[in-house]
């Protein structure tokens, strides 16, 4: 019987042993010596500066804010000239099959073609990045989509998740204010709805939204065909792109990828960021 335990400890051991092995693997990287995921795109500042990353990839839409701004980031810190790792286009996204998604839709063509967002993004510097297509059309909502509609409705509010992120959505002044705050609210008035924020972990967004925590995730978020298969997403509304964002002192140093071989790589975790750096690996 000893024996018998002894051996089954033994494989028990060995299998633990082998789960910690492919837990610890290394990620494979398209670009950098090794990678750190971050808490949101504000961490990517803060780390830079702190000297904790050597390089942040992030959102142009939030580099160029900040390093246009009279801020400690835009001293210190600077985007690396003529490298865009990735184009790419923000949507809204919803719970797959949500008639949400049609209503936002229409709002935001109907708020493009009477001026409407073009004022609101002009107060933020992206009436360039705003790419609404005024000419798009929405079908009727299905029977399956009208559920989770009715669901919002019988709410008489819908609830957007964000993470700060200047100037899609930040605080000023003790104000929640940006681009997709403004946004929010406006497309609200427009479906006769209150708008709520709540702040959420990017990383667990598709989570958060399927828990009906909240309706939608309106924050900048890149359109991709996976995100697309999980929810439901908007047309796109602002087009942005992934940039290396470096630190004045270092810009003779990282002025490509190929410079960046033995540098830490810094981003959102879950983020397009992120895709622009860890290579997907097969489940």
């Amino acid at each position: 019987m000893k024996k018998i335990l002894t051996f089954a400890l033994a494989l028990l051991m060995m299998a633990t042993c082998v789960f910690t092995l492919a837990s610890c693997k290394k990620q494979d990287l398209n670009f950098g010596k090794s990678f750190s995921p971050l808490n949101s795109q504000m961490d990517v500042l803060l780390q830079l500066n702190a000297k904790s990353i050597d390089v942040g990839v992030m959102d142009s839409v939030m580099a160029g804010y900040y390093m246009s701004q009279d801020t400690t980031y835009a001293g210190s810190l600077m985007i690396v000239e003529d490298l865009v790792l990735a184009t790419e286009q923000y949507g809204i996204a919803a719970r797959k099959g949500s008639g949400l998604t049609k209503k936002i839709n229409q709002a935001l063509i109907d708020l493009a073609k009477d001026g409407t967002v073009d004022t609101i993004a002009d107060k933020y510097g992206l009436k360039s990045e705003v790419c609404i297509d005024k000419n798009a059309t929405v079908a009727p909502l299905t029977a399956d989509e009208m559920v989770d509609w009715n669901y919002i409705v019988g709410e008489g509010k819908f609830i957007v998740g964000y993470t700060i992120f200047a100037p899609i959505a930040y605080e000023k002044d003790g104000a929640l204010i940006g681009f997709d705050i403004e946004l929010a609210k406006a497309v609200a008035t427009k479906l006769g709805l209150q708008v709520q924020f709540e702040v959420i972990e990017w990383s667990t967004k598709e989570a958060t939204l399927k828990a009906k925590t909240i309706d939608c995730i309106w924050n900048g978020m890149t359109i991709t065909p996976e995100r697309q298969a999980e929810m439901e997403v908007s047309i796109p509304y602002m087009n942005n792109k992934q940039v290396a964002v470096i630190r004045k002192e270092d810009k003779d140093k990282y002025a490509s990828t190929e410079d960046m071989k033995k540098a830490i790589i810094g981003a959102e975790d879950g983020s397009a960021g992120m895709s622009c750096v860890v290579k997907e690996t097969a489940e």
